[in-house]
């Protein structure tokens, strides 16, 4: 084999190995980063205390069955009209959440689909959720 021949076959061989490395480390929604989402949930303008949040990761649409198709749940402490999601990769994310509006007596969800960029993997984010009667 020539010395020209060789140094092609390595390079490639190089080449390969480097993309295959990093398409398998590219990084996907989940925890283990640095973003947080501060979610707001609300029905219309009036805050929702002690909802509860359902995550899907590596999604931006409503998952079929949400409380029980879910990645991360939290339940939200009853003083509070947000919940903190913390320690978030950049990526896709769905964000549903299950509460009460207490000035109507009735029960509200909804949700909303929000991708943390690259530029914002180390950000806190506000999100509004806005949520509905059942």
């Amino acid at each position: 084999m020539k010395k020209t021949n060789l140094k092609t076959t390595i390079k490639t061989i190089l080449l390969t190995a480097l993309a295959a490395t990093t398409a398998v480390s590219c990084k996907k929604a989940g925890t283990g980063g640095d973003a947080v989402i501060v979610a707001d949930i609300k029905h219309h303008e009036t805050p929702i205390k002690g909802a509860t949040l359902y995550v899907k990761y590596n999604a931006e649409d409503l998952p079929s069955d949400p409380t029980n198709n879910y990645d991360l749940k939290i339940v939200g402490d009853a003083k509070e009209d947000h919940i903190h999601i913390e320690g978030l990769k950049w990526g896709k994310y769905y964000l549903y959440a299950v509460g009460f509006d207490s000035t109507i007596s009735k029960p509200v969800i909804g949700g909303i689909g929000h991708k943390i960029k690259w530029s914002n993997r180390k950000a806190e984010i506000d999100l509004a959720v806005p949520v509905a009667e059942q």
